[in-house]
């Protein structure tokens, strides 16, 4: 030890006194240094000062390397400790305080800075009771300081896991006072924090969000079973679980877990976003204890053969007696009166140990004081056998009570950190990175359905185990956070259980230490189960995305993925087609065998559609019987079309659908990429296009677009503009069609046909303007005038030509399906004009029939009751049977012109002929033949007892005046 030297006129009047024993003689002295403590002696009357080589070699020196002095010791104190140790000596000196002891950092010969603790006592006074000489001791308290780092640094890790946490916690004590919080608590209940600091009670708590009306007037923000205790300010049983809302929305789950000893943990988890798919637990953490130790040291010396024990005042001072009150027995007699059985089993072995004889020890021990204190000893020192007997030992102890305390309380909170945590119903893990070793709390074991014991402390256990298709993302992000590109770790995987299903867990956790290098050391973190969060999600995306009848992509998803396609085939100079399809006659199917049906049938077309295609081709459905398909990697287009009959084989294939045998098929649209177009809706136009031309070509077939096909669909949307004035500009025009009574010659009937007069495209034909008309319900007030032109000309005409004159007017099925019970019906205005019902006939499709919208019905049950007749039209070429026949009150059929254009005698056509006349005039009703242009297919047909003819034989349609003057003729 040394100091400054005292004052020269101070140290004269020092008298010093001769040691009873001489410094070579001294035991403890040797005693001290053979424990590994360094000893520094202070003569006060000289100002010598001297060390001993222990001294030296705490510093890293070997004996004799330092100079002696207070020079050589005062260059190597810290000089922010040199003061603090000068006023410490002085304080001692002057009487200050009891004794001298103080915490010194010194520079090691490595040129580290190295902590002691120097303790000293005065050893000789003169007669006036000053000080003469002192001695003392230098202890390596770098194990010490070592500790307190290390519990300093997981004190630290304790509270950035607290920070790192969602949720928001409150730590009560017995008292109730919130004791530790975090700020999410302070986010979330928008509290401030230098309220919660004050550490308030529960009730005051409370008493704050009551009159800012957290909870509702009426407690309505809190879930019914809690609200008593909300209203109770705590006094009420504490509900472990419940909800509350926010004023600013937030829905809290807000769970509270008693302690042992009185107090509260309360978590508070913001459930807003998935309160309905997850039951997530806030996780808790506590950070309940900070500790220092400080070494205390004593000594003692047995005497083994003389059966004695020698005491240092040290050693009274750490067993918390004294000289006075107790005086060392002999060896095993003091061991036994302080030291617990565990402890005393321990050195009856280390004394009787004749086989070792080891010369030195170093052990901890279990003790308990005088005033029944358990403590904890770190006991080092020599032995000296003869012969195999132990003779002495000489040791010196250390209290580590508190070392050994904070090492318990470490793993004591610890503990408490992995409760907290895991009662929210997550899983902790440990990862120690340089070794590969990683603990895994039980919860989080269980998370897996393991139990304790199964799975392997290392890393690469649950890596091994995570879906191959996320490890990737998870090593990034791991990476990234390694790298401290992020301030934590956050990734979302799945995780194989132990049953083989795949669990969807969030992982979170942070680096806490690291090497000089920067190099990750340690890494904490959480397990959250998300399984329920991610099939929610998975279904939301689903239902966004797919369409649900059939699971193929649908409209949104189909746009996602030609937006990709098209970008990677600009990038990649490639070309891709579109195909616009849709079920030939669904409609038919949907009708007669119900919706079910029909949508096993859409099922099973999506199943034939896709196996015709590769996988990298898209399939959607976008609507209805509505089908779209992306080509990709087309290079040349001469290979689309075997895979396009391919297709159209697969669909005309017959499908079973229950007991029921259907035949359907399917016309398509294609347009290319980037040939017939760049944007998405010009190319969904182009198909559409071609689909049309394809559909009015006859179905069962495609057609490719072409320029042609934009410049018809253009004229389509001009006709349709045009079609919206062309009633009001009095366009069209009423041609009349005769129709012949075949054994006669007579004409009393004649069929109503529309024509348009353009004024500038001229003569428009029906077929190019009535679908479009029919599909922007136009077709209802132009069937009603060309309805009320006929009737006005069959009353003249009944007047003029023949008193049972009959006029035909076609009916679409639009205007069946259109409820016109804002105007007249047909039978009421002929009433008001006198005509009976027979005047009119009325031809309709046989697809009408098929219609089981209630309005056609009743349309047709009307124009029954009004007594005007009904003209099947085109029988023979649609889904028409004798149930639908029977059904509705039919007075006419009209053979459709394909089966009379190529009449001849003995052929298949006159065969179908006789037998719809024969079939016809067996139920009652009358048969018309279109179409008749020879003698020969007149005089077949009336042969076969046909009814009346109509066609251009006889003649085309004509005007009202033309007409006159025909019939006046024949």
């Amino acid at each position: 030890m040394h100091s400054p030297k005292p004052p020269a006129h101070k140290l004269s009047e020092f008298q010093p006194q001769s040691p009873a024993v001489s410094e070579e003689e001294n035991p403890w002295k040797l005693a001290l240094e053979g424990s590994g403590l360094g000893v520094w002696d202070w003569n006060l009357a000289t100002g010598a000062q001297t060390h001993s080589a222990r001294w030296e070699e705490i510093l890293g020196f070997a004996p004799g390397e330092l100079q002696q002095g207070y020079q050589e010791f005062s260059s190597r104190v810290h000089p922010d400790d040199l003061p603090i140790q000068v006023q410490a000596v002085k304080d001692y000196l002057d009487g200050a305080v009891p004794s001298y002891s103080v915490d010194l950092r010194m520079r090691h010969k490595d040129g580290s800075w190295c902590w002691v603790i120097s303790r000293g006592m005065a050893v000789e006074h003169d007669a006036q009771g000053r000080v003469l000489r002192m001695i003392g001791t230098h202890t390596d308290l770098n194990q010490r300081k070592a500790v307190e780092a290390e519990l300093q640094e997981r004190s630290n890790v304790l509270r950035d896991t607290l920070g790192s946490i969602s949720q928001g916690l409150f730590v009560l004590d017995a008292a109730h006072r919130i004791i530790t919080f975090n700020a999410r608590a302070c986010e979330l209940l928008d509290l401030h924090a230098d309220f919660l600091g004050t550490q308030p009670t529960l009730k005051q708590v409370n008493q704050l969000q009551f009159s800012r009306g957290d909870f509702g007037i009426n407690g309505e923000l809190v879930e019914s079973h809690a609200r008593e205790y909300v209203f109770s300010e705590g006094e009420a049983p504490v509900p472990t679980r419940y909800l509350r809302v926010t004023p600013q929305g937030r829905t809290l789950e807000v769970t509270s877990q008693m302690l042992p000893e009185g107090g509260m943990v309360r978590t508070f988890s913001d459930v807003s976003d998935y309160v309905q798919v997850e039951k997530d637990r806030e996780r808790l953490d506590r950070l309940l204890t900070s500790m220092q130790a400080l070494a205390q040291v004593g000594g003692w010396e047995v005497d083994i053969v003389a059966d004695q024990v020698f005491w240092t005042e040290g050693t009274y001072s750490i067993f918390e007696t004294s000289p006075e009150d107790y005086a060392p027995g002999t060896a095993m007699g003091t061991a036994e009166r302080f030291f617990t059985p565990q402890s005393m089993e321990f050195l009856r072995a280390s004394y009787f140990d004749t086989t070792h004889q080891p010369s030195t020890h170093d052990f901890e021990l279990e003790a308990i004081t005088a005033k029944g204190q358990r403590i904890w000893l770190h006991a080092v020192g020599t032995s000296r056998w003869e012969h195999g007997q132990l003779l002495s030992r000489t040791s010196v102890i250390q209290n580590i009570t508190e070392r050994k305390l904070a090492r318990a309380a470490l793993l004591d909170a610890e503990n408490r950190w992995k409760l907290a945590l895991e009662s929210t119903g997550d899983g902790v893990w440990d990862w120690h990175i340089p070794t590969g070793v990683e603990f895994y709390s039980k919860r989080l074991i269980e998370m897996y359905g393991f139990t304790e014991g199964e799975l392997a402390n290392q890393a690469m256990e649950l890596d091994q185990r995570t879906h191959p298709d996320d490890r990737a993302q998870m090593e990034m992000d791991r990476d990234w956070h390694f790298q401290g590109l992020t301030p934590t770790y956050h990734n979302e995987h799945r995780v194989r259980c132990k049953d083989g299903d795949w669990k969807w867990v969030l992982s979170r956790g942070m680096v806490i230490s690291r090497d000089a290098d920067g190099k990750p050391l340690r890494m904490i973190g959480t397990h959250t189960d998300i399984t329920e969060r991610k099939d929610a999600e998975a279904l939301i995306r689903q239902q966004a995305f797919f369409d649900a009848l059939t699971g193929l992509p649908n409209r949104r998803m189909l746009r996602d993925r030609l937006e990709q396609e098209i970008k990677r085939c600009k990038r990649d100079g490639q070309q891709l087609a579109i195909l616009f399809m849709d079920l030939d006659h669904f409609k038919e199917v949907n009708d007669t065998l119900g919706h079910d049906s029909g949508d096993q049938l859409l099922v099973e077309a999506a199943k034939r559609i896709k196996q015709c295609v590769r996988d990298s081709d898209t399939v959607a459905r976008m609507g209805g019987d509505e089908f779209t398909v992306i080509l990709t990697d087309i290079s040349n287009t001469n290979q689309l079309e075997p895979l396009l009959q391919k297709i159209l084989r697969c669909m005309d294939a017959l499908f079973q659908i229950g007991d029921e045998q259907v035949f359907v098929s399917a016309s398509m649209g294609i347009t290319l990429y980037p040939m017939d177009g760049t944007e998405i809706e010009d190319l969904y136009k182009n198909a559409d296009q071609a689909l049309y031309v394809a559909k009015g070509e006859g179905r069962n077939r495609f057609s490719f677009f072409t320029p042609a096909l934009q410049e018809a669909a253009l004229t389509r949307v001009r006709l349709a503009n045009d079609l919206r004035t062309a009633l009001v500009d009095n366009q069209f025009r009423v041609l009349y069609q005769p129709i012949i009574e075949l054994a006669t010659g007579s004409i009393h009937k004649a069929e109503a046909l529309i024509r348009w007069q353009h004024p500038k495209r001229g003569l428009v034909s029906p077929a190019a303007f009535i679908p479009i008309a029919e599909s922007s319900g136009m077709i209802v007030d132009i069937g009603e005038w060309v309805f009320q032109q006929a009737a006005a000309q069959v009353q003249k005409w009944r007047q003029t030509l023949h008193p049972e004159f009959q006029i035909s007017v076609n009916r679409s099925p639009v205007q069946f399906r259109h409820d016109d019970s804002g105007q007249a019906s047909w039978g009421m205005q002929m009433h008001a004009l006198g005509l009976p019902g027979e005047a009119l006939v009325v031809e309709i499709t046989e697809g009408l029939l098929l219609d089981t919208n209630a309005i056609v019905g009743e349309q047709l049950l009307a124009l029954g009751d009004a007594g005007i007749k009904v003209s099947l039209d085109d029988f023979g070429t649609g889904y028409s049977s004798l149930a639908y026949l029977q059904k509705f009150d039919i007075d006419y059929i009209k053979i459709d012109q394909s089966f009379v254009r190529h009449l001849i005698p003995e052929s298949t056509d006159l065969a179908l002929c006789k037998a719809i006349i024969v079939m016809a005039h067996a139920l009652g009703m009358q048969v018309i033949a279109e179409g008749v242009e020879t003698e020969q297919q007149r005089s077949l047909l009336a042969a076969a007892g046909c009814d009346y003819g109509q066609g251009y034989l006889f003649a085309r349609p004509i005007s009202a005046s033309e007409f006159e003057t025909l019939v006046k003729m024949s």
